[in-house]
């Protein structure tokens, strides 16, 4: 059997994302226990795990410097930015539940910024970040973004709509 860089790629992609899912769904649980500060250190641990930046810093982190720190050389970490992009949503949730919209609006802007980004790497990135976009635009809607960004998810969401049904 021959390598193949995008198999690998793809799998380290996939196991980033069910260990974030399992992080979150802990996250959850304490936020629906109403257990906010546990929560917190779930969400800050789940943090340093996936990307080694503390919840601080990501909050403190534009999108951009974000996206920045999770290169290989000029290839984006797209597991890693996909796995942000999950926990920041997850991080809008906790903050909405502590009657906080405009944090929560704030992290919501921030993964839309950066699941963008990803979208924009390629036909395959913008697959499997589609639905995740998609769910954004629903939960962003009386939110000020900006025209710009605004214009970028719309065309993402039409040319993810556009691309061509996968073989069964």
């Amino acid at each position: 059997m021959r390598y193949n860089p995008a198999m690998f790629r793809d799998d380290y992609v996939l196991r980033q994302i069910a260990q974030a899912a399992a992080a979150v769904a802990k996250l959850i649980g304490l936020q629906d226990a109403k257990d906010y500060a546990g929560a917190l250190a779930q969400l800050d641990g789940a943090y340093q795990e996936f990307s080694g930046l503390n919840l601080g810093l990501v909050a403190a982190l534009p999108a951009a410097e974000l996206i920045a720190l999770a290169r290989w050389g000029e290839m984006l970490d797209v597991g890693k930015l996909v796995v942000l992009g999950d926990l920041l949503q997850a991080e809008a949730d906790l903050h909405a539940a502590q009657g906080q919209p405009g944090a929560a609006a704030d992290c919501r802007l921030k993964a839309l910024e950066i699941l963008l980004e990803v979208a924009a790497s390629g036909e395959h990135n913008l697959r499997a970040v589609g639905p995740r976009l998609e769910g954004l635009q629903a939960r962003l809607a009386g939110t000020a973004a900006s025209a710009d960004l605004r214009a970028w998810l719309n065309e993402s969401l039409a040319a993810w709509s556009a691309l061509p049904d996968l073989p069964a």
